[in-house]
């Protein structure tokens, strides 16, 4: 072992949890061998649809008062915070402590600290001030605005700061690392004919996308003569809203399998039409790596950079141009392998083995780096209007 570490995820490392959680599990097994390491982790795992962190008034107060120089998202999960949590990790000397997520970052960090942005917090809020009205819209506006100064800050005083994508890592600093996620999935036999989405059914933008599909998809596909029984929506815990939908429009709706790699044995195609979010689409990965081509948003393909017509199909969230993609792949199986085999050779760096080095790099970097002042990360403030 070459010392001990500190993983500090506010939700449990889990694979087939929502993106924190499945890329703390991945942090965890690219540096299990060399390292030992401790998980600190403070959200129950509930079967809630906010993973755990759930409406406790006496902890929304408690963020409201933290929210005064921090960002509310990073307030309200660090209010859950526990005593114990924090004391640990002031505890801390010569660990290196990695914190998957800003949100999983006290005021004052240890002395070798990697903070995992895993994607860009701030540039989700901007997408969702623009997807709202009224008060609203102007509170995701200012949480935009705040986020994106508090990350630069924190960028700057992390040892070694880490995103998932260039994207998302140039938009909070020019010092970020980039480590994307690896893809988990092998190689299946082609012989599937559905059209296949997959996500936590909980994760807004997924349910966003799953309701985009049921309303305005399945009527242009039906139009052309696709049955709805060929479309399958695939995830955890998705919400009632969604399931009346899916009963509507005929889908077939596959909730809580324990595991989704039977679903994409079936699919000839995999679709992601995702307008909100930020970071990147794990979904994706999992269909190149088992052999499947997509048609995705421009924004589910952000932190990936697939090229349109070469190793995807990337279409705006229109019912006709994105129907078209889809109607498209399923009649051209040649089509279908020369896009798979593109996709596989421009995410050669997302490899397992990869993926791990990068991230034992990273590691050891921050061990060598010489002990820091433990900085308080500084307090951010709105501006003064927005309109």
């Amino acid at each position: 072992m070459t010392g001990r570490l500190i993983l500090v995820s506010a939700r449990i490392p889990r694979l087939d949890g929502q993106g924190d959680q499945l890329r703390a599990a991945q942090i965890m097994s690219a540096l299990a061998g060399e390292w030992d390491v401790e998980v600190v982790s403070w959200l129950p795992e509930v079967g809630g649809a906010d993973g755990g962190a759930g409406f406790r008034p006496l902890v929304f107060l408690k963020a409201l008062m933290m929210a005064t120089g921090r960002p509310c998202q990073i307030s309200y999960m660090q209010a859950h915070m526990p005593r114990r949590a924090r004391q640990r990790l002031a505890a801390s000397r010569d660990e290196v402590t990695v914190f998957v997520t800003n949100r999983a970052v006290p005021r004052v960090l240890p002395a070798r600290a990697v903070v995992d942005f895993v994607d860009d917090l701030g540039a989700a809020a901007r997408r969702r001030s623009q997807a709202a009205r009224g008060t609203v819209r102007v509170f995701w506006r200012i949480e935009s605005w705040r986020t994106h100064r508090f990350d630069r800050n924190l960028a700057q005083r992390a040892t070694v700061s880490v995103a998932i994508s260039p994207v998302d890592g140039q938009s909070i600093a020019p010092t970020v690392r980039v480590i994307p996620n690896s893809i988990r999935t092998s190689p299946m036999p082609d012989g599937g004919d559905k059209i296949v989405f997959l996500g936590n059914l909980f994760y807004a933008p997924n349910h966003e996308a799953a309701m985009w599909i049921c309303t305005a998809l399945v009527p242009f596909l039906r139009s052309v003569g696709i049955d709805p029984r060929r479309i399958i929506i695939a995830g955890r815990r998705p919400q009632p809203s969604l399931r009346a939908h899916v009963l509507r429009a005929g889908v077939d709706l596959r909730p809580d399998l324990p595991d989704l790699s039977a679903v994409l044995q079936e699919a000839a195609v995999v679709i992601a039409p995702m307008n909100l979010g930020s970071g990147m689409q794990n979904k994706v990965l999992d269909a190149v790596g088992a052999g499947r081509p997509c048609v995705l948003s421009p924004m589910a393909n952000a932190g990936l950079g697939l090229v349109d017509g070469q190793s995807a199909l990337v279409r705006d969230c229109d019912p006709k141009l994105f129907g078209d993609a889809v109607v498209s792949l399923l009649g051209d199986a040649e089509l279908r392998h020369r896009l798979v085999d593109e996709a596989r050779v421009h995410l050669k760096a997302f490899t397992r083995e990869e993926v791990a080095s990068a991230w034992r790099a990273v590691v050891a970097d921050c061990a060598g780096s010489g002990p820091k002042r433990r900085p308080e990360v500084a307090r951010s403030s709105p501006p003064l209007s927005a309109s």
